[in-house]
């Protein structure tokens, strides 16, 4: 999956989750202090994110709530596994 379809998957997912229009999130959106986003739903999402792309449970890090950082975790935790069962 190429970085473009994860950034556009995980907008989905928040933007489903949060009932926010697409255009609030950007790359640069932090989304604790943007979003104002707390630690529960920072939970259930994480759960979304697992599921949807087959990747362990993101840990609470504060410089991946910002929306690039997630992506790029997502995308190398992808690669992660790839290599992993190759």
């Amino acid at each position: 999956m190429e970085y473009n379809e994860i950034y556009d998957r995980t907008r989905e997912l928040i933007v489903d989750y949060l009932k926010v229009d697409a255009e609030e999130i950007t790359p640069q959106t932090n989304l604790v202090e943007d979003l104002c986003i707390d630690s529960i739903a920072l939970v259930e999402l994480g759960f979304k994110f697992s599921e949807t792309f087959s990747v362990p449970m993101i840990e609470a890090q504060p410089e991946i709530f910002i929306m690039q950082n997630l992506v790029d975790f997502i995308r190398n935790e992808m690669r992660n596994q790839q290599y992993s069962k190759g």
